[in-house]
């Protein structure tokens, strides 16, 4: 899946996105805070993937994610990264006019499909933007994405998880193609332009 965002690039998100996964998520269950992995920096980077332990939730710890030979390609792991469109292909070098969410599957499970949303969602607000679907042809604001997609977004985390069980059972984890095609432009920014240079303390790093 992937959402494109526009608006205000003049601010930063760079403390507020740690406070993201408790909206997409939950902020504390049982009296544990939510487990997330992630990286960011503080050009509009924010990759997250939350935690489907048993640690974070007992429900996780019983699941059959099937896994198989590589636990990266099942829904046990999925991460939505935020960054610039052009950034991954050209090695920070460019950026591109527009924000990009990408998730790492093609589909993915309603609980990590809301937190996707609710992500999008504050980033927009964060700077007054707007979001598109479908590639950049159209665009809503975040009231009309909110009321496009509430029977999601009223959905609690636990009900979210709820309907995730069950789509484990029946839907299967292919990567979202788009991974594909951002190797394959990298490689062609590559022979065009080079690797990166780094610098002596970038190196020493």
């Amino acid at each position: 899946m992937r959402l494109y965002l526009k608006g205000n690039y003049e601010t930063s998100i760079y403390q507020a996105c740690m406070e993201f996964p408790w909206k997409m998520w939950f902020k504390e269950r049982k009296g544990v805070q939510v487990g997330f992995s992630y990286a960011r920096d503080d050009d509009f980077y924010f990759s997250v993937s939350l935690d489907k332990f048993s640690s974070n939730d007992e429900r996780w710890g019983v699941t059959d994610f099937k896994i198989g030979d590589n636990p990266w390609n099942s829904f046990k792991y999925e991460y939505l990264i935020l960054d610039f469109e052009d950034s991954y292909e050209s090695d920070e070098r460019e950026k591109g006019n527009y924000l990009r969410i990408i998730s790492t599957h093609l589909d993915i499970l309603t609980v990590d499909k809301r937190a996707m949303y609710i992500m999008a969602i504050e980033v927009a607000s964060a700077i007054d933007g707007q979001i598109s679907e479908d590639d950049k042809e159209t665009w809503l604001n975040i009231d009309e994405f909110k009321t496009k997609h509430a029977e999601l977004l009223n959905l609690t985390y636990n009900e979210s998880v709820d309907i995730s069980l069950e789509e484990i059972k029946v839907m299967k984890a292919i990567a979202d193609p788009i991974w594909e095609e951002l190797d394959r432009k990298r490689e062609e920014y590559i022979q065009i332009y080079g690797e990166v240079e780094l610098d002596d303390d970038e190196e020493d790093e």
